[in-house]
């Protein structure tokens, strides 16, 4: 018996609805007859106008498409974006067989149907952009050439631009539970700051001791980082000797940006405050034990699990050579020979183009590969 009438016999064949969704920059929707459920998370997920920029330029450049190495904002800027994306995907529905297995294995795919009762899994095929009337897909993301393709551009490994706050989470003694920060932001981003950096430092007792003792484990040989000669390691919190090693207090900076122009992969947005992020700086943690002296964390901190939890967030993936890519670049870094890593496409692809140069790129790029 063939594979796929076992499947069917047992229950574990879906059934498939196609469908074909147009979305648009400002949020609009056309051409669909989907569950309010979906379309609200695709366009959750598509965002709107200077998001949905970003997210384009991001897929652009991440597919290897530039031909010239991207060095300022208004070189970003001038990669034309479309204004609208079409999305091939289909609703699977199926068994209660089915709809175990494949939950366990993606619960984050399905989704509640209309009726309050089905859960349909929702699976996109294809996503195309319409260049000037011609409708093409970016070529294939692959996880390692994305993040080479992103990093080797200048503009996008600079800093971001925004205004540096030190925020403090006081976790004991009198003041225990508050937040305070220097200089004051405005009122309407101070809580979305506060929960982002209770959430990045530990929002219970548990995590907010792994990660200081995590942070203090960059620390070099024969330091005491912490200064009360305790053994981290072998913290044990029921013992009174080691009590004075969980920081009552811990700083961090955090920055207020505006949407930007392309997502980083080195830049972590913790959340969002209205049209502005909120992004973590890892140069600049410290913590007291008392909440009166403060050391700062060992410069040499490892910060790949943050880094990675933010690329496998982005879809890039695992990038086991991520620490040696990074200090490769450098702002004036110019690629050997001036060839710049790029996919090899015959049509001419420049920061200029029109969008239907674009699409003409992608196309031989895919007639290439197939």
């Amino acid at each position: 018996m063939g594979e796929a009438k076992r499947r069917k016999q047992l229950g574990l064949m879906p059934q498939i609805e196609n469908h074909d969704v147009i979305l648009h920059r400002d949020g609009s929707v056309s051409d669909h007859a989907l569950p309010g459920a979906v379309m609200q998370r695709l366009v959750t997920w598509a965002e709107t106008g200077a998001r949905w920029d970003a997210r384009y330029r991001t897929s652009f450049i991440g597919t290897g498409l530039p031909r010239e190495l991207l060095k300022t904002e208004d070189e970003l800027m001038d990669i034309p974006v479309p204004e609208r994306m079409r999305l091939r995907l289909g609703l699977l529905s199926g068994s209660p067989a089915w709809l175990e297995r494949e939950t366990e294995h993606n619960p984050d795919a399905f989704f509640q149907d209309d009726d309050g009762q089905t859960r349909r899994l929702l699976n996109v095929r294809a996503t195309e952009y319409d260049y000037n009337g011609q409708w093409a897909e970016l070529p294939d993301f692959e996880a390692e050439s994305t993040l080479r393709y992103l990093m080797q551009h200048p503009a996008v490994t600079a800093p971001p631009k925004g205004e540096s706050y030190t925020v403090t989470v006081w976790r004991g003694g009198e003041r225990g539970g508050q937040v305070e920060f220097d200089p004051q932001p405005a009122a309407e981003h101070q809580e979305a700051m506060a929960q982002a950096a209770r959430e990045l430092l530990g929002d219970t007792d548990e995590a907010w001791l792994e990660d200081h003792l995590n942070l203090l484990a960059d620390a070099p040989n024969g330091e005491d980082p912490a200064g009360d000669g305790s053994d981290h390691e072998n913290l044990d919190d029921e013992n009174p000797d080691h009590q004075g090693a969980v920081p009552v207090a811990r700083r961090t900076v955090l920055l207020l940006s505006p949407a930007p122009l392309v997502l980083s992969p080195g830049v972590q947005v913790l959340a969002r405050s209205g049209d502005t992020d909120i992004v973590f700086d890892p140069q600049a943690e410290a913590y007291s034990l008392s909440g009166d002296t403060w050391n700062d964390y060992p410069l040499a901190l490892d910060k790949s699990d943050r880094l990675q939890a933010l690329l496998e967030s982005m879809g890039v993936g695992d990038l086991s050579g991520l620490a040696d890519l990074m200090a490769q670049q450098g702002e004036d870094s110019e690629p050997e020979d001036s060839g710049l890593d790029s996919r090899t496409i015959e049509a001419e692809v420049v920061r200029t183009a029109p969008a239907t140069a674009q699409a003409d790129a992608i196309q031989t790029d895919d007639a290439r590969s197939s």
